[in-house]
């Protein structure tokens, strides 16, 4: 959404709403899953720093570095302690910090208390069903609520173990947190602060290439936490132990620098997404499982297109930006014939077919919507939109011209 704010120039309504966000770390140490009481218990994504530097980038308001970046160094430390930090050993017992969803609550939802209850009766354990409340909370945390990705059971919610999966997104996001408080912190000086997220940076960039990346896939994949761990704080890596399975996180590292520069690499990365049956008719599917969850299969959801999208296009590699081009196209096209039919922005939309709207999950579908209408005008701007293209989901074009 900030993107697009920032793609119409609305530079003090972004800053707004980061100024707003700041507020409650500096509440309740951390970004809360929304500005309400009963979510205290559990975070989001930490996406912050990627706004705070977009706008920097952007404006050059030195002011809003200065005001930010107290708060950007308070919510890295919520992330990297406590439940959330998560130590592996690898096959040479070297020892790579990462990080895992963990909310703070084994009680139902508040805001969906009927629904977590009715999905906890299948279960007859007093403590089974504490620890199903938990694992919902913390797929909340995610913005993933739901999917398989988080499920030992795909066809059964109750077996959610979102605490036990090291997600590759969220280490992504952690990892440009900290090379954006590096930013940050050089523009005003800080050189201190700089040095250490910088090594910080390495370190994880490190942990994710030995953890998560797969030669074989050429995708970085979810990590299992087993059971058999070396000790309580520590668990030793396995690589039986990594999802297998094609997921749109699976390529999110693309998104940063610090993956997309490899251009070899990246070209694999790119012939590994293709081959992967997740880029579709109208974008790129969540998931491959049409699991009746919203964050399954044929659910395609606007901040998944744009990052990828993103990264493709900033890795310099010919063959990742055709796909990107052709990703956005099929992107546009689908939000502006789903507008046409239904006079709204969708939250997510099913890109099975060019403009339909997504569905599944617990709640009816929203119409609105910030990052859909935000990742449109970003496309729109990077890519523009040639007289010669059509609209019309009939026309199959591959690529911008």
């Amino acid at each position: 959404m900030c993107r697009g704010l920032l793609a119409s120039k609305m530079y003090e309504t972004a800053k707004g709403i980061v100024y707003n966000l700041i507020s409650l770390i500096d509440e309740f140490g951390y970004v809360l899953n929304g500005a309400r009481a009963y979510y205290t218990n559990r975070s989001q994504p930490p996406l912050l720093s990627s706004m705070v530097i977009d706008i920097y980038n952007e404006t050059g308001d030195r002011d809003l570095v200065v005001i930010s970046l107290p708060a950007l160094l308070k919510e890295h430390k919520f992330w990297n302690s406590g439940k959330h930090k998560v130590i592996i050993q690898d096959g040479e017992g070297l020892n790579h910090s990462l990080s895992r969803y963990y909310a703070m609550w084994n009680q139902p939802r508040p805001e969906s208390s009927t629904t977590d209850m009715e999905t906890a009766s299948k279960l007859s354990n007093k403590c089974a069903k504490t620890q199903l409340y938990r694992e919902l909370a913390s797929a909340a945390e995610s913005g993933w609520d739901f999917s398989t990705r988080w499920m030992r059971n795909e066809s059964d919610l109750t077996t959610l173990a979102t605490t036990s999966v090291i997600p590759v997104d969220l280490n992504v996001f952690i990892l440009k947190m900290e090379l954006d408080i590096t930013s940050l912190a050089n523009a005003i000086g800080d050189s201190d602060t700089a040095d250490k997220f910088l090594e910080a940076s390495k370190a994880r960039k490190t942990a994710i290439n030995t953890i998560l990346w797969n030669a074989e896939t050429a995708q970085w994949l979810d990590y299992w936490l087993s059971e058999s761990n070396l000790s309580e704080d520590v668990y030793k890596w396995d690589d039986s132990s990594q999802n297998k399975k094609s997921f749109a996180s699976n390529f999110i590292p693309l998104w940063i620098n610090s993956f997309n520069s490899d251009v070899k690499k990246v070209d694999e990365v790119v012939k590994s997404l293709e081959n992967s049956g997740l880029v579709c008719q109208a974008g790129i599917a969540t998931s491959l499982t049409n699991s009746g969850q919203q964050w399954d299969f044929p659910n395609g959801w606007a901040p998944l297109q744009h990052m990828i999208v993103e990264g493709l296009v900033r890795s310099g590699s010919e063959q990742a930006r055709c796909l990107a081009e052709d990703i956005a196209v099929k992107w546009i096209r689908t939000n502006y014939v789903a507008y046409k039919k239904t006079g709204a922005m969708h939250e997510k939309y099913d890109v099975q077919k060019c403009g339909a709207y997504g569905g599944g999950g617990e709640y009816i579908p929203q119409t609105g919507f910030g990052w859909s209408n935000g990742v449109v005008l970003a496309f729109l701007e990077e890519f523009g939109w040639e007289k010669e293209l059509k609209l019309d989901c009939e026309v199959s074009i591959n690529v911008l011209l």
